[in-house]
């Protein structure tokens, strides 16, 4: 029998994707640091067509819109434009 712990890292990261109105547009499970999963925001940034807000969180349940605090937020702008496709 698993046991759920309490400390809220254990559950994982998740990097959520938005667009011009703040609708998930994409979701990604990271099992990475902290550092890995805003890499992995940068590049969803840059591949996506309709993303401008990529936001890290705990992991929640796969249908939550994440209206908490998120823990890193990158945007679009904060892109340099050469990475911008």
């Amino acid at each position: 029998m698993a046991v759920e712990s309490s400390d809220p890292t254990s559950r994982g990261l998740v990097v959520i994707v938005r667009d011009t109105i703040g609708q998930i547009i994409t979701r990604i499970s990271s099992h990475r640091d902290l550092v890995g999963a805003m890499n992995t925001a940068q590049s969803v940034l840059r591949l996506k067509r309709d993303a401008v807000r990529a936001e890290v969180h705990y992991r929640d349940t796969a249908t939550s819109t994440y209206p908490q605090k998120p823990l890193a937020v990158i945007s679009l702008d904060d892109l340099p434009l050469e990475q911008i496709q």
